[in-house]
């Protein structure tokens, strides 16, 4: 099940990396996803890495990833993605 415009609308600098975490359902395990920018700025190029998934010690499952970007200017998004099919 696929998923956009998740979280908060953020600022990142030309160059720069953020990295974020999301669950899904309070915790609950997706199997794999895989998340990625939801450019909001035209003209922005944004670049999803580092990818991972960690268990909890109470058994909930958040999931991680980096974005750069790697455009020219400055960029607005948040994440949006989905399982693998």
């Amino acid at each position: 099940m696929s998923f956009s415009n998740v979280g908060p609308i953020t600022t990142i600098a030309a160059g720069a990396t953020q990295r974020w975490w999301y669950t899904r359902n309070n915790g609950a395990d997706f199997g794999f996803q895989h998340a990625a920018a939801d450019i909001k700025t035209p003209g922005a190029e944004l670049i999803s890495f580092d990818q991972s998934k960690k268990m909890e010690n109470n058994g909930a499952f958040t999931y991680h990833v980096s974005i750069r970007n790697i455009g020219g200017v400055p960029c607005l998004y948040n994440i949006q993605g989905g399982g693998a099919v």
